[in-house]
């Protein structure tokens, strides 16, 4: 195999790099095919090392994470359909996101010439590219390797030590080992120990995630009710005006449905008021009259402030509203989406749109949402406290895909709540792989998770990252639970990502370990 790849062309590399890079894709929700990666991440090792330059290396790589994210991500073309941005913007973000396996790629072929270790040095190359799309430039983490094992809850339990990171670090080891299988002469075939060891492994995160949850402690039934309304509005009919009414309506009829005398909080989604509730008194005044007594309800809105000096401030918003139509807090989203709601580094962009403008080119970096500007940044995650529940971190659309920057330094909430609107996705992976992520990070940081989202997957996740209840992809109605506990804090919460960062360091002392034996 090798030596047949050597003797491909370049552009045939290229092709068979995007191929294996989209055949992983399966590993994730909602197929979780996760037997491709045993043929994915070995493909592409001997892809790398067939090829004779660096350069060609990182190109490899390149094809490899663009096939990967381009099917990864499909669903983002129909948000943009939706934003009416221009087709090509469909493909910006595989071609960004690429970078990060290409250097992956890049780095394994310039350290495994010298330290050997195949399969190791891939999974710390892999797992470092992988925290490193998690982080800069504000970081999109989304279908982080880890997150294929999210159809288990068993697999998916070593995130309270080592979070997705640390997991990713692990599955990028295993699915590799294959590759020990291929390419070495019959008398230096030694995969034995190494498969051993991944099967050793895995048979480790599985008993450790059995024991984990099956010591965990019978939940309390005494926790406030909760009711999460998906009323499953199409995106393209939400932001209509002449809709504003009927879709307000159908959210309070929701509401007020059967046992909505037992509700402590109801939870709308994400911009489920597409205005500006905080000053409308009359809308508020309707909400109250739907609560029962004591009761809060919570929903997204698009929030408008006023500087002193009269510019106009927009926030992505959820308000709290109590029974007597009173606003009872305020959140703004903190974590913004890049290019969706605001356009990142705007001086460098707005050079490089006059560069374009003087060479005669229509090309301009904008915001893609249309809308009045962009969003202002919150001040970042906070605990609220609410008469009669626990104290909550609240979190608006994506900002539940980031791993350890879910809840604030310092006082730690009883639970998490998320709004989001994937009605942008359609009805495509976006939403269950959404979900998915949300559910690590419950996990993570042993707190149980209300999330609604307008079309859903609304659902209700416990401390341990199970789904309690949940409603359905494209179904309207409302999830009705009591709110679980949350439990002691995991490791993850404590120290972040300190052991995966740990993990990195032991591997690399291990391969360099292994390096000097061969040596001597």
């Amino acid at each position: 195999m090798p030596r047949w790849l050597a003797g491909r062309r370049p552009w045939q590399r290229m092709v068979l790099a995007f191929v294996a890079g989209a055949l992983a894709t399966a590993a994730f929700a909602p197929v979780y095919a996760i037997p491709v990666l045993l043929l994915s991440f070995p493909a592409l090792i001997l892809l790398i090392e067939a090829t004779p330059s660096k350069k060609g290396a990182f190109a490899v790589g390149w094809f490899f994470g663009f096939g990967h994210f381009l099917t990864g991500f499909y669903w983002v073309a129909y948000a943009l359909q939706i934003a009416g941005a221009p087709p090509v913007a469909a493909i910006a973000l595989p071609l960004g996101m690429a970078l990060y396996s290409g250097a992956a790629a890049l780095a394994y072929r310039i350290l495994s010439r010298r330290l050997g270790s195949r399969v190791l040095l891939f999974a710390l190359c892999w797992a470092l590219a992988e925290w490193l799309r998690g982080h800069v430039i504000t970081g999109f983490p989304w279908n982080l390797a880890a997150y294929a094992w999210a159809f288990s809850d068993a697999m998916s339990q070593f995130v309270a030590v080592a979070g997705a990171y640390g997991l990713t670090l692990v599955t990028a080891a295993v699915a590799a080992v294959p590759v020990l299988l291929i390419g070495q002469p019959p008398e230096r075939r030694r995969p034995l120990p190494e498969l051993a060891w991944a099967g050793a492994t895995l048979a480790a995160l599985l008993v450790f995630g059995l024991v984990r949850l099956g010591t965990a402690a019978d939940e309390p039934r005494d926790g406030p009710m909760v009711r999460l309304v998906q009323p499953d509005i199409a995106q393209d009919e939400k932001w209509l005006p002449e809709n504003y009414t009927r879709n307000f309506t159908d959210h309070l009829a929701l509401s007020a449905g059967p046992g909505a005398e037992a509700i402590d909080l109801f939870v709308w989604s994400e911009a489920a008021v597409p205005y500006q509730l905080d000053g409308d008194a009359q809308a508020r005044a309707m909400i109250a009259d739907m609560l029962p007594p004591g009761a809060i309800a919570v929903t997204g809105f698009p929030r408008v402030e006023y500087t002193d000096a009269g510019q106009r401030h927009f926030y992505n918003s959820m308000i709290f509203v109590d029974s007597d139509g009173r606003t009872l807090n305020l959140f703004d989203k903190f974590h913004l989406v890049p290019f969706g709601e605001y356009v990142p580094m705007k001086g460098f962009f707005r050079l490089l749109d006059r560069i374009f403008e003087a060479l005669g080119l229509d090309i301009r970096f904008q915001k893609v949402v249309e809308g009045g500007g962009d969003f202002v940044p919150g001040s970042g995650p906070r605990v609220i406290d609410l008469p009669g529940l626990p104290p909550v971190s609240p979190l608006v659309c994506y900002e539940v895909i980031f791993p350890g920057a879910v809840t604030p330094d310092g006082r730690r909430p009883d639970w998490l709540l998320n709004i989001t609107n994937d009605a942008w996705y359609g009805e495509w992976a976006g939403p269950y792989q959404h979900l998915a992520i949300a559910r690590f990070r419950s996990i993570e940081e042993g707190l149980p998770m209300m999330r609604a989202a307008g079309t859903g997957v609304s659902a209700i996740i416990d401390a341990h990252g199970r789904v309690v209840k949940q409603l359905g992809l494209g179904e309207r109605g409302v999830v009705d639970a009591r709110l679980p506990p949350p439990i002691a804090a995991p490791l993850y919460a404590r120290l972040g990502d300190g052991v995966f960062w740990l993990m990195m360091a032991a591997l690399a002392a291990l391969i360099l370990v292994h390096r000097v034996r061969r040596r001597a």
